[in-house]
C-alpha cells in the first residue's frame, strides 16, 4: 500500500524498531515486546491505566495502518494486560482508545490507551481508587498522579502478572 502524501510503502517486511521511550518514562515500562512497549500511565485516576506504544518510527500512525505482525502482537499484549488487570484488581470493564491527537507532543505516534473501569472502589497500596465516571466515557476526569512508591507498586504488580516483563 502506498501512502498518499509520502509515497511510503507499508509492508509486512520486518521494519526497524526504535526504543523512543524517553528517560522520564523508563520507570513506567511494564513489558517490552518486539513491536510494542507497555507502560503504566503516569495518571492513575483509573487504577492500572496503561499505554501500549508502537515502537515503529513515524508520525500520524493510524490503527488501520498497522501491519499484520504489529496487529497480532498488539492483540497478545492487550490480552496479557487485560488478564493481569482482571486477576489483580477485578476490573469490571476495559476501555481502549487509539486517539493520536497530541500532535504537539508526539506527532500522532501510534499508541493505545488502556483504561480499566471499576463499578466500585478499589483499595490498593493504601490508596482508594474511585471510578467516578463508571458507565460513562472515561473523560473528562480529574487527573491523579500517585506518589512514586504507589506508582511503582502498581507497576510491579502488573509486571508480576505479565510473563516476560522488564525487571
Amino acid at each position: 500500500m502506498v501512502g498518499c502524501a509520502t509515497g511510503r510503502v507499508q509492508s509486512e517486511a520486518p521494519m526497524d524498531t526504535f526504543d523512543d521511550i524517553i528517560p522520564e518514562y523508563q520507570s513506567s515500562i511494564i513489558k517490552r515486546y518486539q513491536w510494542w512497549t507497555l507502560l503504566l500511565n503516569q495518571d492513575q485516576r483509573y487504577l492500572g491505566r496503561a499505554v501500549l506504544w508502537l515502537k515503529r518510527e513515524g508520525e500520524m500512525q493510524r490503527l488501520s495502518d498497522l501491519t499484520l505482525s504489529e496487529f497480532r502482537e498488539m492483540r497478545t499484549a492487550l490480552r496479557e494486560y487485560d488478564r493481569a488487570i482482571r486477576q489483580e484488581w477485578c476490573a469490571d470493564h476495559m476501555n481502549d482508545a487509539w486517539l493520536g491527537n497530541f500532535f504537539h507532543e508526539h506527532g500522532g505516534h501510534g499508541h493505545m490507551h488502556l483504561i480499566p473501569r471499576y463499578k466500585n472502589e478499589r483499595i490498593f497500596a493504601g490508596v482508594t481508587f474511585i471510578d467516578g465516571r463508571w458507565g460513562k466515557n472515561y473523560t473528562p476526569y480529574e487527573p491523579y498522579k500517585p506518589e512514586e512508591g504507589v506508582f511503582l507498586t502498581i507497576r510491579d504488580e502488573l509486571r508480576k502478572r505479565i510473563r516476560g516483563s522488564v525487571r
